[in-house]
């Protein structure tokens, strides 16, 4: 996959930040790409349904779904990870609310909507394009789709890095917010994400492998998901919260 590593220098002020897919301009009826602490932030809705993605919206918990054939993207606004069919995504800024628009760095594009991204500095423009690769006579032709792994091969990239006997969950209603509690005991060196109804939560882990998560949001959540990652392996449990009233 492309990734667009390059940071963008700051524009002139009397020069816009363009978008182009395969070299046609993209149309942002309001709010315009930007650069913003020498970051390139774009408007995902009208990119992602360009590119033939189903963009949704939820304003409760502040999420923003992308759909396209088997893909889903997940990412939730002043978060720096997105999740992309259960994958973590990690974002060198978070997605922003800019005039009402959920903007997000260039880079999300490439790594997370798997297509090309470039960066041309004399015009301002953001180049994406379709994944190609060029072949002996010159010419580029699309990549063959990667053969999906084996149930073995899958069983082989899941490991035991849970505690599964030793995580609770467990609720506190305060109407209309509760508030959530996730504790549980991980291998120390994994990475650990809670997910309530679709939002996801980086977990700080203690040097014995413990953790303890508090979220405060809209009550009505009951059910939660916790993932823990190491050296591309990965562990999900699920659970369901337990009234603690």
């Amino acid at each position: 996959m492309a990734t667009f590593s390059a940071a963008a220098a700051p524009a002139p002020a009397q020069t816009a930040v363009k978008v182009e897919y395969n070299k046609k301009a993209i149309v942002f009826p309001d709010q315009k790409p930007l650069i913003r602490d020498s970051r390139t932030l774009v408007p995902i809705r009208p990119i992602a349904e360009t590119l033939g993605f189903k963009v949704d919206w939820n304003e409760k918990t502040r999420t923003v779904t992308i759909d396209k054939g088997n893909d889903n993207i997940r990412l939730v606004v002043t978060q720096k990870i997105a999740k992309k069919n259960g994958q973590t995504i990690n974002l060198d800024v978070p997605a922003q609310i800019v005039n009402q628009r959920t903007v997000v760095p260039v880079r999300f594009i490439a790594e997370a909507l798997s297509y090309k991204v470039d960066w041309d500095p004399a015009t301002q423009t953001v180049l994406i394009a379709d994944q190609a690769v060029a072949n002996p006579n010159g010419t580029e032709e699309k990549p063959q789709e990667q053969t999906k792994p084996t149930e073995e091969g899958k069983k082989q990239d899941t490991v035991s890095l849970i505690d599964k006997e030793s995580v609770v969950g467990q609720f506190f209603t305060f109407s209309p917010m509760g508030i959530y509690k996730v504790a549980g005991k991980v291998d120390p060196k994994a990475t650990v994400i809670v997910d309530l109804e679709g939002t996801s939560y980086s977990v700080d882990v203690k040097s014995d492998g413990t953790f303890e998560f508090y979220q405060t949001t809209h009550d009505g959540i009951r059910n939660f998901t916790v993932k823990a990652e190491l050296d591309g392996k990965q562990d999900t449990f699920e659970g369901e919260l337990q009234s603690a009233n």
